[in-house]
């Protein structure tokens, strides 16, 4: 079973699995409805295996995944990536699939990020460089809610004059509390005068929490072409196997209903990994324009692969997945449209 290559959120999969993969559009952006997401090669949430990348990535694109995203902020999961994915050039060249990276988090802590035109541009430099390119597809502004207007309308800028000059070919926004950001657009496309190519936002349509499903439509209509909708497990909240991170920032009363959830699912079915049933929960949302699913290892890269195929390849939902996703909806009901606490709002 794979994603197709070029292919829309809504498309089913097919089998044809391949060892060249074809060349992605260097016109549109057409990417596969799962992106890869290689902040997992920096071991954020779990250990790795040296081969793990290399592995990992050559099975993603032969089974159609034609995306990865990473940033600097991810530990050395740039320059993970970019080596992995150098080792299989031969076979998986650059032309066969997006890169994404961001610029202006580079630490936890707001004094480091710097969001200075100079440092957007050195940063852009560094990636390439990391990831063995000479241009990036897809840069965000990474986690805009956390500098002051002006420092991300100047970063945005400094961006689209690299796109000018060919060094990256999309320009988007990161960031997590959703009414900032839609106040915050129109803001940079006044200022800028152009629009955004994309959002990123993440642990807004989960199992958990459906706002983004509320947004969508205008993020839309401000113009944001593409919209991609991050981390399906909450940042490894939903998880029956594998403990939550202690930095994970949900609150106290959400971490114990999801322990509850976590019962309950292997009370249906024991041994049941509650993450299969937030995965393909997200999955099943038409709302967005692409999945960003972190993966440590070419079985996970199957296993997604495979859980989107059962998701799309017909019209009813399987009859056990639709009970635990009632159970587990019915217990996580009071927390749909949480968002956990941001930096403060004092400038937009």
């Amino acid at each position: 079973m794979t994603v197709p290559v070029e292919s829309s959120p809504q498309t089913t999969p097919t089998t044809t699995t391949t060892t060249k993969r074809r060349n992605v559009s260097q016109d549109t952006l057409e990417t596969s409805p799962i992106i890869y997401g290689a902040s997992a090669f920096a071991q954020l949430y779990n250990p790795i295996q040296p081969q793990w990348p290399v592995e990992a990535c050559r099975r993603a694109l032969d089974l159609g995944i034609n995306a990865f995203d990473t940033s600097p902020y991810y530990g050395n999961s740039e320059e993970v990536l970019g080596n992995a994915l150098l080792s299989i050039a031969k076979t998986h060249p650059r032309s066969t699939y997006y890169l994404s990276t961001k610029i202006g988090r580079y630490g936890p802590k707001r004094v480091e990020f710097d969001y200075s035109p100079q440092r957007v541009r050195a940063s852009v430099q560094e990636s390439m460089r990391r990831m063995h390119t000479t241009y990036l597809d897809i840069v965000y502004a990474h986690d805009v809610e956390f500098v002051s207007v002006n420092e991300a309308v100047e970063a945005v800028r400094e961006l689209f004059r690299l796109k000018a000059e060919g060094k990256i070919k999309y320009v988007g926004i990161s960031g997590y509390p959703l009414p900032y950001l839609l106040a915050l657009i129109p803001v940079i496309h006044d200022r800028v005068g152009q629009k955004l190519d994309l959002l990123l936002t993440y642990c807004h349509y989960n199992i958990h929490n459906t706002l983004l499903g509320d947004y969508i439509e205008s993020f839309r209509q401000l113009g944001v072409k593409t919209i991609w909708n991050a981390s399906p497990v909450s940042m490894g909240l939903l998880r029956s196997h594998t403990p939550c991170p202690d930095w994970h920032p949900a609150p106290k009363l959400l971490r114990e209903a999801v322990q509850e959830c976590i019962a309950a699912v292997d009370r249906e079915e024991r041994g049941k990994d509650l993450t299969e049933v937030a995965v393909k929960f997200a999955m099943r949302w038409k709302g967005g324009d692409g999945l960003l699913l972190g993966m440590s290892n070419a079985e996970e890269v199957e296993q997604n692969v495979a859980w989107w195929a059962e998701c799309h390849g017909g019209d009813r939902l399987d009859l056990a997945q639709e009970r635990h996703e009632q159970a587990v909806l019915k217990i996580l009901e009071p927390f749909s449209k949480l968002e956990w606490a941001s930096p403060p709002i004092d400038d937009c």
